[in-house]
């Protein structure tokens, strides 16, 4: 479908205000492609609900009418999710960004599906919660449950399904239904929202969602840990995990991809095999000692250097640093190299 007949913009004109719908060229243009290299097909209009029931209306008036309908978030996708592949109508969802409701004592917030992951944790922080899964960009929280969005954290926190309770959905044929509960712990019937979640938008839409929040953890620690080869890095992140460590972020980086880091940032970073991990705790002395024991199980499997960066309660930038060998050498001032320890 390339364009909508007068008759069928006129019925979609009836469904939201006269400036949430249009045809224009340009406008169009916008929501042919994401963040990806992906193209999409000139959609006929875009349409921006903010209800519900607009959803409601619009999709059984389409269902009937036979024209596709593409989901839209906030378009930062990298693999062409909300691009329109057959026209029709783009339905975008950045106007429906409303924050419903944060309870703090249920660790829960009711969201519309625009709402922006860090607007959210803006919210969220000023009862020092936050929304865990983090894919990198700031995407909306309707696009992270239709992609089952995860992240660097998603070692510790789990995906987007693991912290969505309840759904509001509108079928393709326009009937709303419900799906899950508020309660933290229930086993009672199918599983629907789970379904739902990852679909991408090929099963329904979301309008509403109940998601699980958790506390701003206290205190940061991040390392570097440099190797000699590929295969002890590797071996090291598997120790780690199963030692019970549990790392917020963990992510093991080729000397190739360092030398990018280093040309595109001057980071000035050792271009060997890399661990670079991140763990959360409630104070610095448990997280030193979760540090000592990644340097020893580091060091078993070829580890030859050891970096650390805290940042504690009350602060915003890294506090301190250390950077040693692995061995039993006593610390090195940061920078020094092996040579030096």
């Amino acid at each position: 479908m390339k364009e909508f007949t007068p008759k069928q913009i006129a019925t979609l004109s009836r469904f939201v205000d006269p400036d949430r719908f249009s045809v224009g060229q340009s406008i169009r243009e916008l929501h042919l492609h994401d963040i990806s290299p992906h193209q999409g097909v000139l959609p006929a209009g875009v349409i921006w609900p903010l209800t519900t029931d607009e959803v409601s209306q619009i999709l059984s008036w389409t269902y009937d009418q036979g024209i596709p309908v593409t989901p839209w978030g906030a378009g930062t996708s990298t693999e062409g999710n909300p691009v329109p592949t057959r026209g029709g109508l783009v339905m975008d969802f950045t106007r429906m960004d409303k924050i419903l409701e944060i309870r703090p004592h249920d660790l829960q917030a009711d969201v519309q599906p625009g709402v922006l992951r860090k607007e959210l944790n803006r919210h969220a922080g000023k009862h020092w919660l936050f929304f865990p899964v983090d894919p990198g960009a700031d995407a909306s929280i309707g696009g992270m449950i239709a992609n089952n969005a995860s992240g660097v954290q998603t070692l510790k926190y789990g995906a987007t399904k693991d912290c969505v309770l309840r759904l509001t959905i509108v079928l393709p044929q326009g009937k709303v239904i419900h799906t899950g509960c508020r309660a933290g712990k229930s086993s009672s019937g199918y599983d629907l929202t789970r379904l739902f979640v990852g679909s991408e938008g090929t099963l329904g839409v979301v309008t509403e969602a109940t998601i699980r929040l958790t506390g701003i953890p206290s205190h940061h620690l991040a390392t570097i840990i440099a190797f000699d080869n590929l295969e002890g890095a590797a071996k090291a992140v598997s120790l780690m995990i199963g030692s019970g460590l549990e790392p917020a972020a963990l992510e093991l980086l080729t000397p190739g991809i360092i030398d990018l880091m280093n040309r595109e940032k001057g980071l000035g970073l050792k271009e060997v095999p890399s661990l670079f991990c991140e763990f959360h705790g409630i104070s610095k002395a448990a997280l030193m000692e979760t540090s000592n024991l990644a340097e020893e199980l580091s060091r078993s499997c070829g580890g030859n250097e050891l970096s650390v960066w805290h940042r504690g309660e009350g602060t915003r930038r890294p506090v301190a640093r250390t950077t040693r060998c692995m061995g039993d050498n006593p610390p090195c001032s940061p920078g020094q190299g092996n040579a030096d320890c």
